[in-house]
């Protein structure tokens, strides 16, 4: 079966290139725009159980029109309700949901209020480690150079926890023709062997000057 990775589409006009929010469990007004960094570490903190079921987006002056229906939010993902209901459909990885409302920091108006915030809790069962390539960096990151997934449970859509591909949502060739039907627009659907080359681009990661030096040795 073929897999294909879900990622943001940077030259749509819909994606900003950096989202100038925050995720928070309590609203934040400033009209300097000021404001203080969460206590907690999202996504992760979503799998307490003292978590509430809404969140807010904290919005800076230049977040722009929040105009998209999906978007990959560090290791999170921000869907609106037209997405979520794409999930029902399917079947998935653990997904944590929280309602997400998106509010100006400046006086606290309400920008959207149709927005979710999601964690997928993938990991790595889902990748066949004897045959994938995969190549440790200098920072300890894994280079996914070619991906192998192990899915005897054919599950639509999941994530992995390890390489630099971690988080992002994994579509089994079902899920993308469901996708695909939604006409969602800020999204790109990356076949999976192509998604470490797309990765590179979008983010600005240079293979060759990330490779760990090899230590010359002396004759």
């Amino acid at each position: 079966m073929n897999y294909y990775v879900l990622m943001n589409d940077y030259k749509s006009s819909l994606i900003p290139r950096y989202l100038h929010a925050l995720v928070d469990t309590k609203k934040q007004v400033n009209e300097n725009w000021d404001y203080e960094g969460s206590d907690y570490s999202f996504p992760y903190y979503m799998k307490e159980l003292e978590c509430p079921n809404s969140l807010f987006l904290l919005c800076n002056r230049n977040v722009g029109a929040l105009n998209f229906n999906y978007y990959f939010h560090g290791s999170g993902h921000i869907a609106s309700n037209k997405f979520i209901d794409f999930f029902n459909e399917l079947k998935t990885c653990e997904i944590i949901s929280k309602n997400l409302i998106a509010t100006s920091i400046k006086d606290g108006s309400v920008i959207r209020d149709d927005l979710n915030y999601l964690y997928f809790i993938g990991n790595d069962d889902f990748l066949d480690l004897n045959n994938s390539e995969l190549e440790e960096d200098r920072s300890g990151s894994l280079m996914p150079h070619k991906l192998i997934i192990n899915n005897p449970s054919n599950i639509d859509v999941f994530t992995i926890r390890s390489t630099l591909l971690a988080d992002f949502l994994i579509f089994s060739e079902s899920a993308v023709e469901k996708f695909l039907k939604m006409k969602i627009s800020g999204v790109k659907i990356v076949p999976l062997d192509e998604a470490f080359k797309n990765y590179c681009l979008d983010y600005g990661y240079d293979i060759g000057s990330s490779r760990k030096r090899v230590k010359r040795k002396l004759p």
